[in-house]
C-alpha cells in the first residue's frame, strides 16, 4: 500500500477543503470548463524538468497522456513523484520506525521545494488535512499514522 500526498497550485493562491472536495468529485472529468477548475493546469514536462534540475538523480519515466513519473534512485526507498496535468502526487510505501522518518524527510524535501518555488499546496488524504511544509507536527502525525497502520497491513 502506498502513502500519497497530493500537490496542487490553486488559482486563488490558497487551497481550501471545498477545492479538494471539488477535485475529488470532478478531477477525472474531461467535460469541466477551465474556469471551474480550482487549480492550475500544469505543463508536466516543464514541472518534471524543474524538479530534475533540483535533483538530477531522479529517474524519469514517461507516462500516458503526457504524465511523467520521477523515481527516487534508491529502489529500497520506493519514493516517486507522479506529475499529471493538475498536480503532483508524492507516493511512497507505508513503513515504520526510523525508515518512515527518513522517507518522509526525503518526501518533504520535494514538497517544500515545490511549495517554495512553484506555489504548490499539499493535501494528505490519509490524514484528511492540508499540509504546511514548515509544520514538523504534520511530519510527526504522518509518521505516527504510518506506524499505526503498518501492523494492520502486515496482517492482511
Amino acid at each position: 500500500m502506498l502513502y500519497q500526498i497530493h500537490l496542487y497550485v490553486p488559482k486563488t493562491g490558497t487551497l481550501t477543503p471545498a477545492m479538494i472536495d471539488w477535485l475529488y468529485q470532478h478531477g477525472t472529468s474531461t467535460d469541466q470548463p477551465e474556469a471551474f477548475w480550482p487549480v492550475r493546469k500544469l505543463r508536466t514536462a516543464q514541472v518534471a524538468h524543474i524538479i530534475l534540475n533540483f535533483d538530477p538523480t531522479l529517474l524519469p519515466e514517461p507516462g500516458s497522456g503526457g504524465d511523467v513519473t520521477l523515481h527516487y534512485p534508491l529502489v529500497e526507498v520506493g519514493l516517486r513523484l507522479y506529475i499529471h496535468a493538475r498536480g503532483v502526487i508524492v507516493l511512497f510505501p507505508f513503513s515504520g520506525g526510523m525508515l518512515a522518518r527518513v522517507v518522509l524527510g526525503i518526501a518533504y524535501t520535494y514538497i517544500r521545494f515545490l511549495s517554495q518555488q512553484g506555489g504548490f499546496w499539499s493535501f494528505d488524504p490519509q490524514l484528511n488535512t492540508l499540509l504546511f511544509t514548515d509544520d514538523l507536527r504534520t511530519l510527526d502525525e504522518t509518521a505516527a499514522l504510518m506506524e499505526s497502520v503498518l501492523p494492520k497491513l502486515l496482517e492482511g
